[in-house]
């Protein structure tokens, strides 16, 4: 990517794709700092979005921004960035049309919860098996991800900002003291683009930041996706109720030390933390986004979070046995709401 052509960041063109509760948090924020914003959504919410704009409450504060919608992202093009918020299972539908979004040098952030297609890559996982296709399967359908978005052109990015859509056009984040971003590249590199887009994003009030380990940096993120969100999902509660409740608090830091285990393994530095870790969410009533789609009656994305993490403890052989519980668990919820279709992933043996 050519440093001479990189725009400053008052002339960054950026689109969100999928400008849920995320997405359209990030969108006002950055509509804040002058870049030109456009914005994906569907559904009442996008409705609401086109003729409203987006309102979004953070503790005391109160933000509203005015941003393009197109109808449909065939519309868009010549974007410097292409931020996609959309949840896992939505990426194969859309995944042709974001390199056509994009201007020549411009970069794909994929701002989305679980481990992406390409965690794997230069993983020592051992000989091929048949669990290994169960995780590929599970990270990328078809292997049609690998084949339409050139890597080259990826930012991975670790969201830790909790945000529910309250309203179309309406979204509340509950952690106003803790937004954060963290910006990496499949292959460790930064360059100007990554720059001025931490730059941005510090602008509009992230806690952003870039990584040369991107990778670790996702492990961490989804060591509380895979332990706090299937607890929240199962029972109905918030984080604040959980860890107030000793023995669900006991079952969460099992299944997160577990998952440390399994990245320890895979070379990532991750403290013994886990009872801090979730111990500060006393009094912080933070709805993980399984509980948010399981409340909602939608299919809980857990194929890319708690399926890949019980499938990579097997195929490391890492014992796992309340990780485990926790997805069979998710993947029988799930199953209940989806129906007759099939779910991928981990079996109970």
């Amino acid at each position: 990517m050519s440093h001479s052509c990189a725009p400053a960041a008052h002339e960054l063109r950026i689109c969100v794709y999928g400008a849920g509760a995320i997405g359209a948090s990030l969108a006002v924020r950055l509509a804040h700092t002058g870049v030109r914003i456009c914005v994906i959504a569907r559904g009442a919410h996008g409705d609401a979005m086109r003729q409203h704009g987006i309102t979004l409450h953070s503790g005391e504060a109160r933000m509203h921004a005015q941003v393009e919608c197109p109808s449909s992202a065939r519309d868009v093009r010549d974007q410097d960035v292409v931020i996609v918020a959309v949840k896992g299972p939505s990426l194969p539908a859309i995944a042709r049309d974001l390199p056509f979004m994009l201007k020549p040098d411009g970069l794909l952030v994929f701002a989305m919860n679980g481990l992406p297609w390409w965690f794997c890559d230069g993983l020592d996982l051992g000989p091929p098996s048949v669990l290994q296709s169960d995780l590929n399967e599970a990270l990328d359908p078809h292997g049609l991800l690998r084949r339409v978005i050139d890597k080259s052109r990826v930012a991975g990015c670790v969201v830790s900002s909790s945000n529910e859509v309250v309203a179309p056009g309406v979204v509340l984040n509950s952690t106003p003291l803790r937004n954060r971003l963290i910006l990496g590249r499949p292959d460790g590199q930064t360059d100007t683009a990554i720059d001025i887009l931490v730059t941005t994003l510090a602008s509009a009030g992230y806690d952003a930041s870039w990584t040369p380990n991107i990778r670790e940096a996702l492990w961490l993120k989804m060591l509380l996706a895979v332990s706090a969100g299937p607890a929240a999902a199962l029972t109905g509660c918030a984080l604040d109720q959980l860890v107030r409740d000793p023995n669900m608090l006991t079952l969460m830091v099992q299944v997160m030390r577990e998952a440390a285990t399994t990245g320890r393994t895979l070379g990532f530095h991750i403290p013994d933390d886990a009872g801090q870790r979730l111990g500060s969410y006393r009094g912080v009533p933070t709805r993980p986004s399984m509980l948010q789609d399981i409340a909602a009656g939608r299919v809980p994305e857990i194929d890319n979070s708690i399926v890949a993490f019980d499938l990579l403890s097997r195929i490391l052989k890492i014992p796992a046995p309340t990780l485990h519980l926790f997805c069979s668990l998710m993947q029988a919820k799930a199953q209940n709401i989806q129906g007759d279709k099939p779910q991928r992933g981990a079996q109970l043996t």
